[in-house]
């Protein structure tokens, strides 16, 4: 599936690729930590193996398409798992969704947050990254 169509699919209203000095500043501007030392580095965190392997599929898959992506950034509340800075949108990893509602509220600054539910995901790699693949934009 192309972009265009996953954006159509996902309604997304994002910031479709604003110069990243612009979106450096507007992150700064809400409270999020971005500099050089996590911008575009896989940061392993006190995560279960299967989260760390989802966020650096997500991280891998954003890279290769040429985007800036941001990795346990933090934030007033909170730690983002990755963020593609050239959209300005948000991925997060979660086991369940009883957590969702309070995610999207804390990361209500961003137009676009994707849940990524790791009960719903394959146990497979390729079929992870094939999956996780359909979900990025």
């Amino acid at each position: 599936m192309s972009v265009r169509n996953r954006v159509r699919r996902y309604g997304l209203k994002s910031q479709r690729l604003i110069s990243q000095l612009k979106a450096l500043k507007l992150l700064k501007s809400l409270g999020y930590v971005l500099n050089e030392q996590n911008k575009n580095c896989l940061y392993l965190t006190k995560e279960s193996m299967r989260h760390w392997l989802i966020k650096a599929a997500i991280f891998k898959i954003l890279r290769d398409t040429g985007r800036v992506v941001g990795t346990e950034i933090e934030v007033n509340g909170g730690i983002v798992d990755v963020i593609d800075v050239d959209n300005l949108i948000v991925y997060e990893i979660e086991n369940g969704s009883r957590r969702k509602k309070k995610k999207l509220e804390q990361f209500k600054d961003f137009k676009d947050v994707f849940i990524i539910d790791l009960k719903t995901l394959p146990d497979n790699l390729k079929e992870i990254e094939r999956a996780l693949k359909e979900k990025t934009v």
